[in-house]
């Protein structure tokens, strides 16, 4: 019984902290969430991580829900609800939020779920969220989701030479080494799409003294330069590019590369009609090609990570079909042997069957 509620205790917290981590790689929370700002103070102070209850797609006057709003999400409270939507407000704040903000009511499309709460009271970790907010970046995320993964997997995955109280040895089966081997390929496969991720600023100056130097420009003027782009892998890449304004075109928004190909990119900007200096980025994605170019592009129109774990799909599939098709079973591959020297310690003793 006690291992069945462990077990179960693990499966949870995984769901949640997987199932969170995919959330925040892809934009939108799923589990778990934090506040940014003090506008739900005193119910969810700044930083405070929160539950979100994702299947709750009818939320009430007075729940407090996740929406997407501007391009960002947001945790208020429902005031009412109407034909076009839900009217929220943050508990600290004096109007709603479609007072005087150009906001409408928030459409169920765009709720992301309800915040869970006992007697009215949001469930509430403090100031988590203040360093998930500075001190994580996407490929630690991933990296910690794999980690947790393995660790799943050894929780699992590991044997023993039976129940008794006092254990003289511990097996562990090839299904365990190879799952850890499949979790370890998964990271570094991840990892070497990241690294070929890179973002290219384009650094310039708008001055009445346009052309007198180079990198100068006049107020207005359109001008281009050039981004090289070489593949620094041992097999083709597909790469997309995307571009913030004032960038107008770009040569080639999709190209495949070979290993050890290069390309170079014409950018065309307009210059803006104020005179400063600026800083306007170009983001090239990379990925190996070993999905069809069609199913690539359509994933990363919705999400560049999507055609990420698209990919890493496809390997661990391919991992599964591998051991299935090896006929290797459960055998166990290794035993460590504990031999008891004294009180106060032992010797471990590693065989392999």
């Amino acid at each position: 019984m006690k291992e069945l509620i462990g077990y179960s205790l693990v499966v949870i917290v995984g769901i949640l902290v997987i199932g969170s981590l995919f959330g925040a790689l892809m934009d939108r929370p799923v589990f778990m969430s934090y506040a940014y700002s003090e506008s739900m103070t005193p119910t969810i102070d700044k930083g405070d991580l929160f539950f979100l209850n994702p299947f709750a797609r009818a939320p009430g006057v007075g729940d407090v829900i996740v929406f997407r709003t501007n391009d960002r999400w947001t945790v208020h409270r429902v005031v009412a609800v109407t034909e076009e939507g839900y009217i929220t407000k943050g508990d600290a704040n004096v109007a709603t939020d479609q007072t005087g903000k150009g906001i409408r009511p928030i459409p169920k499309e765009n709720v992301a779920g309800t915040v869970v709460a006992f007697d009215s009271h949001v469930l509430t970790v403090p100031r988590i969220g203040n360093y998930l907010e500075t001190g994580l970046d996407n490929r630690t995320k991933i990296f910690l989701g794999a980690l947790l993964v393995m660790v799943g997997i050894i929780a699992f995955s590991g044997g023993s030479a039976g129940r008794k109280k006092h254990r003289k040895f511990v097996k562990v089966k090839f299904r365990t080494l190879y799952m850890l081997a499949g979790a370890f390929l998964i990271i570094t496969v991840a990892m070497a799409i990241f690294v070929s991720w890179e973002t290219v600023p384009i650094e310039y100056a708008v001055t009445s003294a346009g052309g007198l130097r180079e990198g100068w420009y006049l107020p207005g003027e359109d001008f281009s330069t050039n981004v090289d782009v070489k593949n620094n892998n041992v097999y083709p890449m597909l790469y997309y590019v995307s571009t913030e304004s004032p960038i107008t075109a770009v040569s080639s928004e999709k190209f495949e590369l070979s290993a050890g190909g290069e390309k170079s990119l014409v950018i065309n900007l307009t210059a803006p009609k104020s005179t400063a200096v600026y800083s306007t980025n170009v983001r090239i994605n990379a990925y190996p090609y070993v999905l069809p170019s069609s199913l690539m592009g359509w994933l990363y129109a919705y999400n560049p990570m999507l055609p990420v774990l698209a990919i890493l799909a496809e390997v661990g599939l391919i991992l599964w079909v591998i051991y299935l098709l090896s006929g290797i079973g459960n055998e166990d591959v290794l035993k460590i042997r504990k031999k008891r020297t004294s009180r106060v310690g032992g010797v471990s003793e590693v065989f392999r069957l």
